[in-house]
């Protein structure tokens, strides 16, 4: 496993949020080897889990969804959030905003508020980002998802900025200004 020094600080982390995360065999056949989602609440395997930070990856997903909605949330998180955004949209089509973003930016979200709880907790954000993750396999100094992130021209701390978690950075300053400081440093952590 990478970093697995940072595995239970994760876990305190999300606990202290609300989310649900038990350590077991309840981890196997989820969507990333060692992390499985059933009714909101994150398994996790130790034995098969690739990185500690794929926990963090998969409660990004998580906390953008309003909570009275984690409990339906299950392994395939994309699946499980379009079916939100169906039974919540009206028949003239208006939906629920959030979840709407959570359905279409969610992936970049999750990638970004993994990023800020590294930086928030004092842990490498290769935990997060290691060789092979995000479909990157070739990796040299670091992953080039942190560099994204850390020069400010990744999406995820925009759709975040967007949801109230943060304030805008990077290139994507000039979008407005929501009063709250800056990515990485986030002024909520879920988004209810």
């Amino acid at each position: 496993m990478y970093h697995p020094e940072a595995l239970n600080p994760i876990i305190g982390f999300l606990r202290d949020l609300g989310v649900g995360v038990e350590v077991g065999d309840g981890g196997k056949g989820g969507f990333l080897p060692g992390t499985n989602i059933r009714n909101g609440v994150i398994h996790i395997d130790p034995e098969t889990l690739l990185g500690s930070g794929d926990v963090l990856h998969e409660a990004g997903h998580i906390i953008t969804v309003p909570r009275r909605h984690w409990h339906r949330l299950g392994s395939d998180l994309q699946t499980s959030i379009e079916t939100l955004v169906a039974e919540a949209t009206s028949p003239e089509g208006c939906t629920d905003p959030v979840l709407e973003a959570s359905a279409k930016f969610g992936e970049m979200m999750a990638q970004a508020w993994s990023y800020a709880v590294t930086r928030h907790l004092g842990l490498p954000p290769a935990c997060v980002f290691f060789p092979g993750t995000h479909k990157i396999h070739e990796v040299q100094d670091q992953h080039p998802m942190i560099e994204w992130l850390e020069r400010g021209t990744h999406y995820g701390p925009l759709h975040l900025a967007h949801q109230g978690f943060t304030g805008y950075s990077g290139v994507f300053a000039f979008m407005g200004n929501n009063g709250l400081p800056a990515f990485p440093q986030m002024t909520r952590w879920s988004v209810d």
